[in-house]
């Protein structure tokens, strides 16, 4: 394993962790701790450590056998669940927090056509 590896594994560890933290947290302020959602929510993270596994053996297989193929596996993995965690925890920031929802540093996280669609250069060139 290399140190990109070993980092991208990394963060998708710490947000697994911080989306299941996140999540609790949100249930605790609105009265709803259901064991059999936390129970779902687990093998949600289960599926993507097993998905994680999967590419390792992979990836790191091509490298010994010929499977015809040599495709990087891991490093695209990590970043579709590094996705779909950041997502998570911003929601579930956006339900602890409402007035956050709509903020600066939220916009920081979103599509950044919104972002642009302000600044000068954008406005002269849609004004056309």
């Amino acid at each position: 394993m290399d140190r990109t590896e070993i980092i991208a594994l990394c963060i998708v560890m710490a947000l697994i962790v911080m989306d299941y933290a996140t999540g609790l947290a949100k249930a605790v302020k609105n009265k709803d701790i259901s064991s059999e959602k936390m129970r779902e929510g687990l093998w949600h993270k289960a599926a993507y450590l097993i998905v994680l596994m999967l590419a390792e053996i992979l990836e790191h297989g091509q490298k010994i056998v010929d499977m015809g193929f040599t495709i990087p596996i891991i490093i695209p993995a990590c970043v579709y669940i590094i996705v779909t965690e950041t997502t998570s925890i911003l929601e579930n920031v956006g339900q602890l927090n409402p007035e956050l929802s709509g903020s600066a540093i939220m916009q920081l996280f979103r599509n950044n056509t919104t972002i642009t669609s302000t600044s000068p250069k954008h406005k002269a060139e849609t004004n056309k």
